[in-house]
């Protein structure tokens, strides 16, 4: 696998290190600005402080060149480094086929497991809140005697390879754990935003497996699959009336257009979930027991997912729909972003259906 930071440090010029300097440079300024003025409008004036001050950073940095932004963010594994680091934890990594790897959070557990699949719009890391959001989640199991492994799939971000990379990735990875002794009805699947997307990638290979992909069928149903935000629609147009959001409409496209570029039509239903066609996911109850979905009410993605999911359950019913008021885009991470002690309402729902999922009574 190509590393992001070596790859993207050749084309760093020295007008790219003078403009993140400056971008950079300006945040603090622009903090006092938003500390000073959202008090008063009234979405922001609901949020405690260092939420305010997470979104407004992370809704920031997010409308920096692309280019330049995924050098200041580094790679995947240079994150969970850093933050295993922080977090005075073992930085424990398997090497998988494909050139993934499994990045696991504390100890290598394989008897429960959770894979995840990190967002970032298959174009930028995972960041540190997304990991701090997981440990969450297994130190809360821990506490009521729930000890789950978690494992965050460290795949090759487009364009370095394009789709399907990732999804042979994730499959590496599946077949992994399986192979490994980890029985399919003790594996659950989460992913956010483009994560969620992989998720129903995965999901949509499994029903209708593609040519030169490994199949995988696994002898049991797995427990659950979670989906954060799952980025459903690529091809939509998000310039809504969804302005609060941490990511922009000009953001998604910005992505999909990457992501989008020069894709075989014969994958348009494998990366847009959206536009499969009527039929797709039925019998996906067969593979994976349970589905949660969440979303927030004010996120860009909000139509589009809710849309997705009214499709979705006609065919598959056991499907749990959360909507997280004020909610943006993948809500329960960014209350790890500067360690807001008070937590949206979704994040202790997920860790009971998490706990609920692995069989396990509260």
């Amino acid at each position: 696998m190509v590393d992001a930071v070596e790859h993207l440090q050749g084309n760093v010029n020295f007008w790219d290190y003078i403009c993140i300097a400056a971008s950079l440079a300006f945040l603090p300024t622009y903090l006092i600005w938003i500390l000073v003025t959202k008090p008063f409008s009234p979405y922001t004036r609901r949020k405690p402080w260092r939420r305010l001050l997470g979104d407004a950073s992370y809704r920031y940095l997010g409308g920096m060149d692309l280019k330049r932004l995924k050098y200041v963010m580094r790679t995947t594994k240079w994150v969970y480094g850093t933050w295993a680091k922080w977090y005075n934890l073992p930085a424990t990594v398997t090497e998988l086929d494909y050139g993934a790897r499994l990045l696991w959070i504390g100890p290598k557990r394989m008897d429960k497991v959770i894979l995840y699949l990190h967002g970032g719009g298959y174009v930028v890391p995972m960041q540190y809140f997304a990991a701090s959001f997981w440990c969450h989640v297994q130190r809360e199991l821990e506490s009521r005697g729930v000890e789950v492994g978690i494992a965050i799939l460290n795949y090759t971000l487009i364009p370095t390879e394009p789709f399907p990379t990732q999804l042979r990735q994730a499959i590496s990875a599946v077949e992994y754990l399986l192979s490994n002794g980890v029985q399919p009805e003790n594996v659950q699947i989460a992913g956010d935003s483009a994560g969620g997307n992989l998720g129903l990638a995965l999901l949509s290979h499994i029903l209708h497996p593609l040519d030169n992909i490994p199949p995988i069928t696994p002898t049991k149903p797995f427990a659950g699959m979670y989906m954060m935000s799952p980025w459903v629609l690529l091809s939509a147009n998000y310039d809504s009336t969804y302005k609060a959001d941490v990511i922009t409409g000009a953001g998604f496209k910005r992505g999909a257009d990457i992501i989008l570029a020069g894709l075989p039509q014969s994958l348009t239903s494998y990366i847009e979930p959206s536009l499969a066609p009527e039929g797709w996911f039925r019998g996906a109850h067969t593979y994976v027991e349970r589905f949660l979905i969440t979303v927030g009410d004010k996120e860009c993605l909000h139509d589009s997912i809710a849309e997705f999911v009214h499709r979705f359950r006609r065919e598959n019913k056991e499907t749990r729909f959360e909507i997280q008021p004020d909610g943006l885009h993948d809500d329960p991470l960014l209350d790890f972003l500067l360690s807001q002690p008070k937590l949206g309402v979704l994040t202790p729902m997920i860790v009971d259906w998490v706990q609920e999922r692995f069989g396990i009574s509260k």
